[in-house]
């Protein structure tokens, strides 16, 4: 195994690998965080990719993001002498949609619908000996040396975005393309969606030719798997598409229903049914609702029973399926909005057992929303493989990840220290402040001292500094009075389109100054920022779950299932949020950093966070670490 690893070993390095290899060698998962820059991509893939060769497996990566394929790829090649590809959705790789404005807005079915049509056209085109024109990259695919293709995948390992380039150069299908050399790959680095949505998986088995028996499953960025469980398994339906199904119906002649009710008119009830128990459950921002209640209304407006109910159901999804055909006819995205809600009504009504509960959601879109409380209904899969690796920066703690998603008890779970010198970090707290409720609503006199604190760092510390705030709300209300008081002041805005945030973020690490942001958003988790890029991180207040229905919902079940709803669903992700907040600044030897919690409350968890210190003064404090270790 050794001889693959491709660099000269670090700290912890060899203790992950050896793990890894032990737990392969059982069959068993292992669990374990280690921290961001720690070499995680390249200690797994060593252990399991050795494995692999001399036992007959096969390799799945699976990652949240791009980039993260990009890493896995990137050190695939360092390693050497193996074969791997990068998969991704025909949303991404799909060279036709690139260029036609509809098809960017397609889902996943959609575009699989629309491809199936022009990919039969293309080959009636051929067999007829006409020009291909449905899909020239198709076309171009079928009509290639596919030998020769593989032998340059094999030979360069290409990134994603090397894939589509070669392809749109020589007119390929990338998509196509990876799909059909899948099945000579060692490794094979997809989106979690891939393994944890059952139908894909199915076809993913087919096209790499395994058995999950024989599969390995390395689940990096662990932490967001469960969330990201959560919400595959949940349904819901927007006042928004409402309003597009009965647009829709109106399109194609408003048809009718059972009890010889429209479409457009059965969307309307259903609508105002919906604003109906908004106002009567929601409290702030949501609201749980009793299992029966839209059942009991949808039967009592349109004087229906429960079987005349099911019938109108289906008659909803027939006429949502002749859309999608009369679109597929034309040759445009067959997408069906009364479909959509066909769907989500099935949904609904099949759902029985505890695992889910029925929520209302305030908001710009109003909306019904079937939420699953346990992801492990699709996470238990696993279980199914031969191992399972799972690896994040922020998984603490453990336990709680191995219960969320049905892993067995015996699971091996492992935190690495990091392997950084810890005398370059330091982590300062005070007592007297704090964003706790109690505490904000006696009066303006805690947003005046955490408006002090915080003023008082950020102009008297010039150095590159992060601000996070639990929400955009009190980021307000904290910072609007000083916010012109701030020298290169950078504000992350709520809704902050991709595009405008990366060159907010380019134009932050270049010139520098203060970026206030919110926690748990795509800069505490998603962003890196190397050397002095950022060397103070201030986490305002302790970022713990609002006190919604769904938040209630989640701990109630956790209590019921494990006995640990607070620690499990309140603690638990505010611990993550808080070491992805202050994990942004250590990445190498020569990184220094300061992080603050300006919250009393962090001493609860000192567990968790080791170099934590009770101070009196913040700013003196990081004046100081600063000074004494640049004149080191």
């Amino acid at each position: 195994m050794y001889d693959l690893f491709p660099y000269e070993d670090r700290k912890n390095q060899i203790e992950i690998m050896e793990q890894i290899q032990n737990c392969l060698e059982k069959e068993n998962s292992f669990v374990y965080q280690a921290a961001t820059g720690s070499g995680k991509t390249v200690c797994s893939l060593t252990p399991t990719l050795d494995y692999a060769e001399k036992n007959g497996k096969k390799i799945l990566y699976l990652t949240r993001t791009n980039s993260q394929q990009r890493q896995v790829l990137l050190e695939l090649r360092e390693i050497g002498g193996f074969y791997g590809l990068g998969l991704q959705g025909r949303n991404n790789t799909c060279l036709l949609a690139r260029e036609i404005e509809e098809l960017q807005e397609g889902d996943a079915e959609e575009l699989s619908k629309y491809c199936a049509d022009r990919k039969k056209e293309v080959r009636t085109a051929l067999e007829e000996d006409r020009e291909p024109t449905a899909c020239p990259y198709y076309a171009g695919l079928l009509e290639s040396d596919l030998e020769e293709i593989e032998t340059w995948f094999k030979d360069n390992i290409p990134t994603v975005d090397e894939t589509l380039d070669f392809c749109k150069k020589k007119e390929l299908c990338a998509y196509e393309l990876t799909k059909a050399l899948v099945p000579e790959a060692t490794l094979v680095t997809a989106p979690y969606i891939y393994f944890f949505f059952p139908f894909i998986r199915e076809q993913l088995k087919e096209w790499m030719n395994v058995e999950l028996s024989d599969l390995i499953v390395i689940v990096d960025e662990a932490h967001n798997l469960p969330g990201y469980a959560r919400d595959l398994s949940s349904s819901e339906i927007t006042k928004i598409t409402l309003e597009r199904a009965k647009d829709e119906s109106h399109e194609f002649g408003d048809p009718s229903l059972q009890n010889d009710k429209s479409i457009s008119s059965f969307c309307s009830l259903f609508e105002d049914i919906m604003l109906q128990i908004v106002d009567e459950f929601v409290i702030e921002e949501d609201g749980l609702i009793p299992p029966s209640e839209l059942r009991t209304e949808l039967l009592h407006s349109l004087g229906m029973n429960t079987n005349q109910l099911k019938g109108l159901i289906k008659d909803l999804k027939v006429q949502g399926e002749i859309v999608q055909e009369k679109r597929r006819e034309e040759k445009k995205l067959p997408r069906s909005y009364i479909n959509s809600l066909a769907s989500f009504l099935s949904s609904w009504f099949s759902i029985q057992g505890e695992d889910y509960i029925k929520l209302v959601n305030r908001g710009d879109d109003p909306s019904l929303e079937a939420f699953c409380l346990d992801p492990s209904n699709l996470t238990s899969i696993l279980s199914s493989c031969h191992s399972s690796i799972h690896q994040s920066a922020t998984l603490e703690p453990l336990d709680e990840y191995r219960d969320s998603i049905g892993l067995p008890r015996d699971t091996e779970l492992k935190i690495y220290q990091s392997p950084f010198p810890e005398e370059n970090k330091a982590l300062f707290y005070r007592e007297g402040i704090t964003t706790r409720h109690e505490d904000l609503k006696r009066g303006d006199e805690m947003i005046r001292k955490l408006r002090g604190e915080l003023l008082d760092i950020v102009e008297k510390i010039e150095r590159n500094t992060v601000v996070f705030f639990p929400s955009y709300r009190l980021m307000k209300e904290i910072t609007a009075p000083i916010q012109s008081d701030i020298k290169d002041l950078f504000l992350e805005r709520q809704g902050m389109e991709q595009p405008v945030l990366m060159e907010m973020i380019n134009e932050f690490k270049k010139n520098g100054g203060v970026l206030f942001s919110v926690i748990g958003g795509r800069i505490s988790e998603g962003m890196d920022f190397p050397g002095k890029q950022l060397e103070v991180a201030v986490v305002v207040g302790i970022p713990y779950p609002k006190p919604t229905a769904r938040q209630k919902g989640l701990k109630h079940y956790y209590d019921m299932k494990f006995n640990k709803g607070w620690e499990y669903t309140v603690k638990a992700p505010a611990v993550r949020k808080i070491l992805q907040a202050t994990g942004r600044l250590i990445r190498s030897n020569d990184d220094l950093g300061v992080s603050v919690i300006l919250d009393e409350r962090a001493v609860h968890f000192k567990k968790y966070l080791d170099k934590l210190r009770l101070v009196e003064d913040i700013t003196t404090e990081i004046k100081t670490f600063f000074e004494s270790k640049e004149q080191t």
